[in-house]
């Protein structure tokens, strides 16, 4: 008797989980074709048999503000006081949402800046989302827009990630300040990754090529380039802003290699050094050693004049 009262008790399981499994895959299939009606009745349904999925609440909440049931949204919305799974910016920025709809601007605004500073970084949503519409010419939006755009872009509102913007832009670099000489070549630096990553692509005027990337490594705190050359060459180093003579300049230092063997040795000591110049010029000059850095010797002494090329890429 027991054994069948165990097995009852087993198929009873299987069917309600096999009945929840459904359920689920249903509620799921309505939100994505954005059937609102059918999402609130199956995501309803879900949250009774499941009062801790904090998913179906979630989307249940999401239903009722496209349908601008404010009220409705908020209660489905409060359910989510303690999130494990859910992101609790994503739950506030989902608050404001609701008290826009019910006119409490005072709230939308709190649960926003909540947001904010929670890690909130959807700006497109902020942006389109048509419950928002009203209050795009305020203060507190701009407010709550840069706040956002910190989390989305840290690297452009910190200063470390901006010490080598001097050297972005597109180049004529020649060997002396005179321009006496033949152009050494062009050279154009980029931003990248929002702001986190500088980019570097050359073109050596007897045909050598070569690019970097470059970037603070809040790791190592300090700035890192990795440098390679159609030639073979790469450079790794690393440093940060020095001063010398007054100025802030950039200073690198690692190893270079050679892929070459006819280069002996072929991994020496390496240093650059990028110094901001009158007129918006750079210099950058470059040293290698073959006694591990007890002495120096010039590798590459180069200009940077802004050029007046047009960039094709950005027609």
């Amino acid at each position: 008797m027991m054994n069948l009262i165990l097995w009852s008790l087993a198929v009873l399981c299987i069917n309600g989980a096999s009945a929840n499994d459904d359920l689920v895959t249903k509620a799921a299939k309505y939100h994505a074709e954005q059937k609102w009606p059918e999402v609130i009745k199956t995501y309803g349904q879900l949250t009774q048999l499941q009062p801790q999925n904090e998913l179906a609440w979630f989307r249940l909440a999401n239903a009722h503000i496209q349908l601008k049931q404010g009220q409705a949204a908020l209660n489905a919305n409060a359910q989510l006081n303690a999130p494990q799974q859910i992101p609790a910016s994503f739950i506030q920025f989902q608050k404001a949402q609701a008290f826009s709809l019910l006119g409490k601007t005072n709230d939308m605004w709190r649960s926003l800046q909540t947001a904010a500073e929670q890690g909130y970084s959807n700006l497109s949503n902020l942006r389109t989302d048509p419950v928002f519409e009203a209050h795009r010419d305020t203060q507190q939006y701009t407010l709550v827009s840069q706040a956002m755009d910190k989390n989305l872009r840290p690297c452009m509102y910190d200063d470390r990630y901006r010490e080598f913007d001097f050297w972005l832009g597109r180049w004529d670099v020649y060997g002396d300040l005179a321009k006496t000489g033949p152009m050494a070549g062009k050279n154009s630096i980029t931003q990248a990754e929002q702001g986190c990553l500088i980019m570097e692509d050359w073109q050596g005027a007897g045909g050598s090529t070569g690019m970097s990337m470059n970037y603070y490594d809040g790791i190592k705190q300090q700035w890192v380039q990795r440098w390679v050359s159609g030639g073979g060459t790469v450079a790794d180093y690393a440093g940060g802003l020095i001063e010398i003579g007054g100025i802030k300049v950039m200073r690198l230092e690692g190893k270079i290699f050679y892929a070459s063997k006819q280069q002996q040795p072929q991994v020496r000591a390496f240093r650059g050094t990028w110094t901001p110049l009158e007129d918006g010029v750079v210099q950058q000059f470059f040293e290698e050693s073959i006694d591990g850095g007890k002495t120096w010797y010039p590798w590459f002494n180069g200009f940077y004049f802004p050029s007046n090329e047009v960039d094709k890429n950005a027609q």
